[in-house]
């Protein structure tokens, strides 16, 4: 399980969120654990990820909160 501000180019599962307020915001956008995501920017600096057919950039601050594991 490693941070989405730093997991590199490639397939990941959401596994957990550090603080609550991250996972709200999360949500907010449509981000969900248990989603299947795809790096298309990592870190540092904002991460542009994709779900589905969408693209989606994170602040680096709350991507270093979102842990994932390879899928």
């Amino acid at each position: 399980m490693i941070s989405l501000g730093y997991a590199k180019k490639g397939v990941y599962k959401i596994v957990s969120v550090r603080r609550p307020g991250k996972l709200r915001r999360m949500y907010n956008m449509g981000i969900f654990i248990g989603d299947v995501i795809e790096v298309i920017k990592p870190g540092p600096g904002p991460v542009i990820i994709r779900k589905e057919n969408i693209r989606i950039g994170i602040g680096f601050g709350i991507a270093q909160d979102i842990f994932v594991q390879p899928f």
